[in-house]
């Protein structure tokens, strides 16, 4: 087996995360990731917000996939299930998962396909990021179960 990396290095991630608002957003998130309550309340924010997006087919069933697969990795860690994941992946996981369940994002969820494609992008982005992070994540889940 290959060694996989992730298709950003961490100098490129930090370069996107450096604007006022995407630091605002990681300070959120890591805040989040060391608070076990406040973790399991946004990942039910997700869950519920992910039932009113499920798309049993179309374009955005895999970025919907990745959406749950990024939710199980920070779920794991949080239970101290998996640990084998970077504090960085963790932290650009939170952020996505943060910016799917925030109400005032890019476009408002209530403006067709527009709405969701914000969110599609975060997501699909920060999956880019962590690609190898979350395929690891994805293979030590498949032998678990």
């Amino acid at each position: 087996m290959s060694v996989q990396k992730n298709n950003l290095t961490e100098t490129q991630v930090e370069a996107i995360v450096l604007t006022p608002e995407a630091q605002q957003a990681k300070r959120k998130a890591e805040d989040y990731l060391r608070d076990p309550n406040k973790t399991k309340k946004l990942l039910a924010a997700v869950v519920e917000k992910a039932k009113k997006r499920q798309d049993k087919k179309g374009p955005l069933v895999e970025v919907w996939e990745r959406l749950k697969a990024l939710s199980r990795l920070v779920n794991a860690f949080v239970r101290k299930e998996y640990k084998e994941v970077p504090w960085q992946s963790l932290v650009l996981s939170s952020m996505a998962l943060l910016y799917f369940v925030t109400p005032s994002d890019l476009f408002p969820d209530f403006i067709p396909v527009a709405g969701y494609v914000d969110d599609a992008t975060i997501i699909a982005f920060v999956v880019n990021a962590i690609k190898a992070d979350l395929d690891k994540f994805l293979e030590w889940e498949a032998t678990k179960y």
